[in-house]
């Protein structure tokens, strides 16, 4: 009787693993559905809905390394650094080969201007994935960012922080931060939109400007995350240098609103709000473009004009500005606004377009070309 009870004893505490196995196995599934479905949100840019998904792949499965990664970089595109973090560390304590984890934890410190911690952090991600050549870039870059500003100065208002050499040019950061917050309100009401964040800005001579960034010849100024300048003595407030500081501020902002914007948009709005127009000649020379049907398309300008040559550039940048106050004039701001958003949920720039100025892609080509001719 009592060896029956022994067998019945381990039949059951057999059936209560493989029950409790069952359930790990089922979570673990659930937690991968939610890993894949918070990765298709990341890919379309709805932050929110991946936070959610990845909170509740965690909740299945607490040991997912992919689970608090997702969750990590959720976090940091919502500019929940705090939470981020936390993840991302939660990540590395799970996995502590996974480079993808220190990647991003050194973009938290990158956007708080520790260099040094983030440079650590992506020499650890580059150790763990030599064949990341874009981040090894990268990489290099910081370097050589953090050893010419080490010894730069700090002034701060609301909205801005800016980093300069030297203390002759305390002037003309002083001149620099009263243009930006200008820029803060004049570009905030025509978009009704303020970020919320500091936004930096860093000052350099010309050498410094083409060592750091790498930036074309043609270039007058860089924004990739913070605005940067090749200034050189400025004494005094200009119009070219008042420009200058409203187009890089505008990306900022259209930063801020979206990652996802198609460069002619983005630049041609950064031009519009520098108060850049169109002059005789180059309306003369849009209309024989236009009419000999060679205006290129503006899905062909969505990507980076920053590989091309200056001549290239300089019809790149008119066809943007041409095209963008072709939509201003004849839709409104506000329309313009509703694009910026609708790219920002994650439509790309057609449906985007067909939102929110309730036209193609095509109509706002054909449109554009048609009132240059």
């Amino acid at each position: 009787m009592c060896r029956i009870k022994r067998y019945s004893f381990t039949v059951v505490l057999l059936l209560i693993i493989l029950f409790i196995s069952s359930i790990a196995r089922s979570e673990t599934v659930t937690a991968v559905r939610f890993i894949k479905t918070g990765l298709d949100q990341l890919k379309s840019s709805d932050y929110e809905g991946a936070r959610d998904s990845f909170e509740q792949a965690v909740k299945n499965d607490d040991s997912s390394a992919a689970a608090y990664i997702g969750l990590g970089i959720a976090n940091y595109r919502l500019h929940n650094d705090s939470d981020a973090e936390r993840a991302l560390n939660r990540a590395a304590e799970i996995d502590p080969r996974e480079a993808t984890a220190y990647q991003f934890l050194g973009e938290i410190y990158y956007r708080r201007d520790d260099l040094d911690t983030a440079v650590k952090y992506w020499e650890k991600a580059v150790e763990l994935n030599p064949s990341a050549s874009a981040l090894r870039d990268r990489l290099e870059r910081i370097k050589k960012e953090h050893q010419t500003e080490k010894d730069f100065n700090h002034d701060v208002t609301s909205h801005f922080l800016i980093k300069y050499e030297g203390r002759e040019k305390i002037e003309a950061g002083k001149i620099i931060l009263r243009i930006l917050e200008d820029a803060y309100g004049e570009v905030g009401r025509a978009l009704s939109y303020y970020p919320d964040r500091e936004i930096q800005v860093i000052l350099y001579s010309g050498q410094q400007f083409k060592d750091v960034t790498d930036a074309p010849g043609w270039s007058g100024g860089l924004y990739d995350g913070k605005i940067r300048l090749p200034i050189g003595g400025i004494e005094r407030e200009t119009p070219g240098l008042r420009n200058m500081l409203y187009h890089e501020y505008t990306h900022a902002v259209v930063r801020a609103i979206t990652a996802r914007c198609p460069t002619w948009l983005n630049e041609g709005l950064a031009q519009y709000f520098e108060g850049r127009t169109i002059d005789a000649r180059q309306k003369e020379t849009l209309k024989k473009i236009a009419q000999e049907g060679k205006l290129p398309s503006l899905a062909s300008l969505e990507g980076s004009f920053m590989g091309l040559g200056a001549d290239q550039a300089v019809y790149a940048y008119l066809f943007s500005l041409s095209s963008v106050s072709y939509m201003i004039d004849s839709f409104g701001m506000y329309r313009i606004k509703a694009v910026l958003e609708e790219l920002a949920r994650g439509a790309d720039t057609n449906k985007a377009l067909s939102s929110g100025m309730m036209l193609s892609y095509e109509e706002i080509d054909r449109g554009w070309k048609k009132s240059l001719e």
